[in-house]
């Protein structure tokens, strides 16, 4: 495998574990969902392994998306514009950052949504 097999695989996983995530499902609800093993979709998510097509598609339909988001071949620059999947990326990107940078997210964000009303 070299690396942009590598950040192929990556980019999949990730968006497994965020779209998965968004949906309050565990890697068991979306394995049953998708009907795959759920120590097979632990391995996507952790980046071990190179999902098929046909996996994909049955992983995109459980998750009511297309096998294109999770494939993220957006033109770049554009992202989801999902709140599910953006609250869950601003989760992960917070993830062990101090509590004070977070505080002040949470106010920016708070003043943000109240100005947007």
């Amino acid at each position: 495998m070299n690396v942009d097999d590598d950040a192929l695989i990556k980019r999949i996983g990730v968006e497994i574990r965020s779209r998965r995530r968004a949906l309050g499902w565990s890697q068991e609800k979306l394995a049953e969902e998708a009907d795959l093993n759920p120590r097979y979709v632990s391995k996507l998510e952790r980046f071990l392994s190179n999902p098929s097509a046909t996996t994909l598609f049955r992983i995109a339909i459980a998750l009511k998306v297309s096998p294109n988001d999770l494939l993220d071949f957006s033109p770049s620059g554009e992202t989801s514009h999902d709140p599910r999947i953006l609250s869950e990326k601003l989760f992960q990107l917070l993830k062990g950052k101090p509590k004070l940078q977070v505080e002040l997210l949470k106010r920016l964000l708070d003043e943000t949504a109240r100005l947007l009303k």
